[in-house]
């Protein structure tokens, strides 16, 4: 017997996703200027335009950031070489990392740290994948 399946369209976004949002728009919201993002907050140009048009900059390395200013960390998560650069350069770290990717990452770790290799599936260079690979890069191999 066959089968309908029905496509929600459009589909919304995530919890994590959701909450990475909510995040920045409160920061924004609070009038002080400037704002920087580390990467889009999400993959979707008409949330991330709007963003930009209320003042946040989202930039592609903490480098682009002058010291001591604020930074949201997007819902997909950084690797900790990243948390380091921020943390390196006096940034003041708004961390909206997703509690289901940060469990991903616990998990890489505590299989690294038991001797498994990690088969990490998804699109190389992909900000989520580079934060869950950058916990044990050693030990991860991306299957794109």
């Amino acid at each position: 017997m066959p089968h309908t399946v029905l496509l929600a369209e459009p589909r919304g976004f995530c919890a994590g996703v959701v909450r990475a949002i909510n995040v920045l728009d409160q920061v924004l919201e609070s009038g002080d200027a400037p704002i920087y993002a580390f990467h889009e907050i999400v993959h979707n140009r008409y949330v991330v335009d709007d963003f930009r048009r209320r003042g946040a900059i989202f930039v592609e390395d903490v480098s682009e950031v002058p010291p001591g200013a604020r930074i949201v960390f997007s819902a997909h998560g950084v690797a900790p070489g990243v948390m380091q650069a921020a943390h390196d350069r006096g940034l003041r770290v708004i961390d909206a990392t997703c509690p289901l990717v940060t469990k991903v990452h616990l998990e890489t770790k505590k299989a690294a740290r038991d001797g498994f290799d990690v088969l990490l599936v998804g699109h190389e260079g992909h900000d989520e994948v580079e934060g869950t690979k950058g916990e044990a890069p050693e030990r991860t191999r991306v299957v794109d």
